[in-house]
């Protein structure tokens, strides 16, 4: 199947000098910032706070508590989505999301780019780390009827999950 709509595309730069994972996430057609993201300090289990340019909070990520391998998406107090990730890993990633009324599947053997698509194969997101720079900068594309900020959601809690809590 083709996908007919044109996607919605972010670039995510992590800063490299922060005490938590902070992101500035630019829009990829004008290259303006338009939203930051960090992780919450002080708080009970892991929380990234999308925030726009104004500072208000436009998506909570909130990780379960003990083996992180569930991150609800709330928005505006109300769960909106659930990225899932597998209790046991072989090799290589793999995940699960639910939003809007969809579910999306990826993985990758690498880790370095993901294809989310739902049942009936259709690209909902991607996400491509392939980008070389000095600083952790990837490219989001969210595709229609998908919200891109939902994307970009699920997108920073696999970044999270997997390589900014490696160590």
């Amino acid at each position: 199947m083709t996908q007919h709509n044109q996607p919605f595309g972010f670039k995510v730069q992590q800063k490299i000098l922060a005490f938590t994972a902070t992101y500035n996430i630019f829009d990829m057609a004008t290259d303006q910032q338009v939203f930051r993201a960090k992780r919450k300090m002080f708080t009970i289990g892991k929380t990234i706070i999308i925030e726009d340019m104004q500072g208000k909070e436009v998506v909570k990520l909130k990780a379960n508590l003990i083996l992180k391998n569930k991150w609800k998406i709330v928005q505006n107090g109300r769960e909106v989505g659930m990225v899932k990730f597998p209790l046991i890993r072989f090799c290589g990633i793999k995940f699960s999301v639910e939003l809007a009324g969809n579910e999306y599947h990826a993985s990758d053997l690498m880790a370095y780019a993901f294809t989310a698509r739902d049942l009936n194969n259709q690209i909902g997101f991607t996400l491509d780390r392939r980008i070389l720079t000095i600083r952790d900068t990837y490219r989001i594309d969210v595709y229609p009827p998908l919200d891109p900020i939902f994307g970009l959601a699920a997108t920073l809690a696999v970044d999270y999950k997997f390589f900014q809590n490696r160590n």
